[in-house]
C-alpha cells in the first residue's frame, strides 16, 4: 500500500520535476548541438501536458481519490515510464532513442489503462445506481391478510335524493 501511495502523491510533481531533470540533465550529459536542446525545449511542456493529462485521468477515479492511492496497473506502468524519462534524462549516445521509443509506447500504454480503468469504475458505479432507482421504482407489495375476511359490523349507506325543479 505504500508504494500505491507514493505514487499517488507523485503524479502531479512528477509532471514538472521529469521535465525539468530532462532540462538539467542535457545541460550535465550532453555533447549534442543547440538544435537538440530547441527540440528539448518543444518535448518538455508536451511531456508536462501528457503527465498533467494521465494524472488527471487517474484521479478522476474514485477509487483512487478515496484510499489515496493508485491502482497496481497505475505503478506498473508508470514506474517503467519514469524510469524511461530519467534514463533519457542522461543522453547516452545510443541508449537515449530506445529511451525515448519506450517513453512513448509506455505512455500510450500508460493513457489507455487509466482510461479503461475509469471508464470500468464509472460503469460499476452508474450501474450500482441504476439498480437503485429499478428497486425504488418497484411497486411496494402491500401484506394481505390471510384467509377470507367478512366483515361483520355495521355499515352505513346514504342515499341521494334528486329533486328536481
Amino acid at each position: 500500500m505504500f508504494i500505491r501511495k507514493a505514487f499517488y502523491w507523485w503524479l502531479f510533481p512528477s509532471a514538472v520535476v521529469l521535465p525539468a531533470w530532462l532540462l538539467v540533465g542535457w545541460a550535465a550529459f550532453n555533447q549534442g548541438s543547440g538544435w537538440s536542446f530547441l527540440g528539448l525545449l518543444l518535448l518538455c511542456p508536451i511531456l508536462f501536458v501528457a503527465m498533467l493529462v494521465v494524472g488527471g485521468i487517474v484521479m478522476a477515479r474514485r477509487s483512487v481519490r478515496e484510499a489515496r492511492a493508485v491502482s497496481w496497473y497505475d505503478v506498473a506502468l508508470f514506474a517503467p515510464w519514469h524510469l524511461t524519462i530519467i534514463g533519457f534524462g542522461f543522453f547516452t549516445p545510443g541508449l537515449s532513442g530506445w529511451f525515448a521509443v519506450l517513453g512513448i509506447l509506455l505512455f500510450v500504454a500508460v493513457f489507455w489503462v487509466a482510461v479503461w480503468e475509469l471508464l470500468r469504475e464509472t460503469r460499476a458505479r452508474v450501474q450500482q445506481t441504476f439498480d437503485a432507482y429499478q428497486r425504488a421504482a418497484q411497486p411496494r407489495q402491500v401484506p394481505q391478510p390471510e384467509g377470507d375476511v367478512v366483515d361483520a359490523g355495521e355499515y352505513i349507506v346514504i342515499e341521494e335524493r334528486r329533486d328536481r325543479d
